[in-house]
């Protein structure tokens, strides 16, 4: 059968190579977990229970606030929010060990209290320079340093801690493991998740280590994951329906490493369709920007998108006419969603669906 010139044109588009995807939907579907809400919802119910007497009942500044601090880097501290606020907000830090102050500087910072970075100041010697005792001390060094990262613009002071502490800190490498992993990537620059099974691991050796956290956490790791694959089947057979590795066979797909780029965004459990919208919508920008034309299908494609003309559409080429079909459908379903959700805020189409299971 005679090809078109149209046809001969769209083979000869030219491909840049991109490296194809390990993950196709059917290894995504081949995910399974025994973890499920349905099954575990009430254990994960009973030691969040336990963990809010835990935090009820710990006493002392420096235990208040290693306990909070745990509680984030084990990936649970979204189930306590108003608890964790309360003892902030009861906390009053009078102290003169660096890595305490450091410590209730960095949490009262990543909980937005409008606290002043002028606490470090007692911590300088006469010439107006951090103490030399501070530099051989690897905790206190590893708290300030931690802290110098939550600075917002302008604040000096917390520049020059990262300046000295980093400085220190390589002259320590080997005292700490943790010290090579926080130059590398300090504590507020780490994805949760990712932090949230790192730290279960350290924790589980740490000899002050509640055991009800630990399996507080675990519990919760494994049953945020059985969600991210759910949610993963969905985008997979969305994705396989949309067959762009037919119809746009010189385009990315990027599907899981847009995924776990939007577990950083919003990783709680009840942001499903955060997630999943993000992806979908970053899926099909990559795409877009993988797509080339003569100016003229460009400038086609450019004014179909921008007043969804559908006669503007019809000049285009096969595979852009995909792509825009795709676009479409993914902003009506989005729109249709948002109206959903605004009516019937817990339906189980809402992005508050997980809400009922934790």
């Amino acid at each position: 059968m005679a090809q078109t010139p149209q046809s001969l044109k769209e083979e000869q588009r030219r491909s840049a190579n991109y490296h194809p995807t390990i993950w196709d939907p059917s290894a995504i579907k081949s995910f399974s977990t025994p973890y499920t809400y349905e099954l575990y919802g009430t254990q994960l119910e009973d030691w969040k229970q336990k963990a809010r007497k835990l935090l009820a009942s710990t006493k002392g500044t420096v235990a208040t606030l290693k306990l909070i601090d745990s509680l984030k880097r084990l990936g649970v501290a979204y189930h306590f929010q108003d608890q964790i606020q309360q003892a902030l907000d009861q906390l009053n830090v009078v102290s003169d060990d660096l890595s305490t102050v450091a410590l209730h500087f960095r949490l009262l910072r990543d909980n937005c209290y409008p606290v002043t970075a002028d606490v470090f100041e007692k911590f300088k010697g006469g010439d107006g320079k951090f103490m030399d005792s501070i530099s051989g001390n690897v905790e206190e060094l590893l708290s300030l340093y931690e802290a110098s990262f939550m600075a917002i613009p302008g604040e000096l002071i917390l520049e020059e801690v990262k300046g000295f502490c980093n400085q220190s800190l390589k002259i320590l490498l080997g005292k700490m493991d943790q010290v090579e992993r926080s130059l590398e990537v300090p504590l507020y620059w780490r994805m949760e998740r990712i932090e949230a099974r790192n730290f279960i691991d350290s924790y589980a050796v740490d000899d002050s280590k509640s055991s009800v956290l630990l399996d507080l956490a675990k519990l919760n790791y494994n049953l945020i994951q059985s969600a991210y694959q759910k949610e993963l089947k969905e985008l997979a057979e969305w994705w396989r329906e949309l067959n762009f590795k037919e119809k746009l066979s010189f385009s990315r797909d990027r599907l899981m490493e847009i995924y776990f780029w939007a577990t950083g965004l919003s990783f709680e459990p009840q942001y499903a369709k955060s997630r999943i919208c993000s992806t979908k919508y970053a899926c099909l920008a990559t795409v877009v920007d993988d797509i080339y034309g003569s100016l003229d299908e460009l400038e086609s494609f450019t004014k179909a998108v921008t007043g969804w003309d559908m006669k503007a559409v019809e000049e285009l080429p096969g595979y852009m006419r995909a792509m825009f079909s795709a676009m479409s459908d993914f902003t009506n379903e989005l729109a249709q969603q948002t109206m959903a959700w605004t009516f019937c805020p817990t339906s189980k189409n809402s992005g508050l669906y997980y809400a009922e299971h934790i």
